[in-house]
């Protein structure tokens, strides 16, 4: 009898000390779930679970880092977003755009049709003393993932191949412009007038100079540039990767991302032109003009004679300004099957920007 009543005492104390266990995890689970931040492990919209009331954009707020550009996401009412746009042209100009829009749950996107787009200008101090309206009335789309944030920009397909990570950047290009610093407005919204490409092309020391009027389609170097053989069609699969080009006719022509374009002169491999022409708004745009030799080994162009020069535009379109802002840049272009990226050592303008080839 009393090896039976061992036994059931035995027994119960396990059952008991296994009961203790189990408590304790999953109080240690609990507050360890408890202590991890709301976002975002996935989006999957069963995953999101807000409370009653609350805007399911809280999921996604925070400021989204893609090269120079930054993406600030806001909630505003039971479920909309607030959006800026701040996209760091150079030291002192600042593209702006300001928009919002309801967010679909199921798509974990937000619409917009009400972007408005300013160019900010800024004194050494970092105070803003120029503002000037492009348009407004912009449209688009924001779409949420795991990976961060796209933008489709309906207007001017600016980040168009970006991918916006959710985190700090080294400088963060979101820090607030506030209105009350603006010297000088000018409220009226522009006429599109497409600049001019530089007409001459880069020496030694390339220097580029545009001199064309503006037209709807950008004047093209005087000099014509070689034909570019297209290299054999692959069809690409999971499997199969599509070569990257082993000639230098592979890589000649033009690669465009948003308002940026890259072109290319390869006629001469052992002195590739290159041109890198970035609009900034509807009278200024940054050119820089390099040279150097194609590696089809590792199919780069590396450079050390890089020249920045901005250029200014009356609303007729007339050349008004042109400013050397250095010379002697140094980068890499990496030339892929359909399109190239640019490592750019001086500005890292063009951080997590993919250029594709024209067809």
């Amino acid at each position: 009898m009393k090896k039976y009543l061992y036994v059931i005492l035995g027994t119960t104390a396990v059952l008991a000390t296994a009961i203790a266990v189990a408590a304790c995890a999953t109080k240690k689970n609990t507050a360890k779930a408890a202590a991890q931040p709301q976002f975002r492990e996935t989006i999957a919209k069963e995953t999101i679970a807000p409370d009653d009331g609350q805007n399911p954009v809280m999921n996604f707020i925070g400021n989204y880092y893609g090269g120079r550009a930054c993406v600030s996401v806001e909630a505003k009412g039971s479920d909309e977003a607030e959006i800026t746009v701040v996209w760091g042209d150079s030291y002192n100009t600042k593209a702006v755009w300001t928009m919002s829009g309801t967010f679909n749950e199921a798509t974990t996107s937000v619409f917009y049709d009400n972007a408005i787009k300013k160019m900010i200008t800024l004194n050494e101090k970092g105070e803003v003393i120029f503002e000037e309206y492009l348009y407004t009335s912009g449209r688009g789309e924001f779409v949420f993932s795991y990976d961060g944030v796209t933008w489709n920009d309906l207007e001017e397909h600016m980040a168009d191949t970006m991918v916006f990570r959710f985190g700090d950047s080294v400088e963060d290009v979101c820090t607030t412009i506030f209105p009350g610093d603006v010297v000088e407005t000018i409220p009226s919204e522009p006429t599109a007038t497409p600049t001019p490409k530089p007409t001459n092309k880069p020496t030694a020391t390339p220097t580029p100079k545009p001199t064309e009027k503006p037209s709807e389609t950008e004047a093209k170097p005087t000099e014509t540039a070689a034909a570019p053989t297209e290299p054999a069609a692959t069809q690409p699969s999971v499997e199969v990767t599509e070569p990257a080009p082993k000639t230098a006719a592979d890589i000649n022509g033009e690669y465009k991302s948003g308002r940026v374009t890259v072109e290319v002169d390869s006629e001469d491999p052992e002195n590739v032109q290159i041109w890198v022409i970035w609009t900034a708004s509807h009278n200024s745009k940054a050119v820089w003009s390099m040279c150097g030799k194609y590696d089809p080994a590792t199919e780069t162009i590396s450079y050390e004679n890089g020249t920045k020069k901005v250029f200014t535009y009356t609303e007729e379109g007339e050349p008004e300004t042109e400013t050397v802002e250095y010379t002697n840049d140094k980068g890499v272009f990496v030339f892929s099957y359909n399109g190239v990226t640019w490592e750019e050592y001086n500005e890292n303008i063009a951080e997590g920007m993919v250029f594709i080839k024209e067809v």
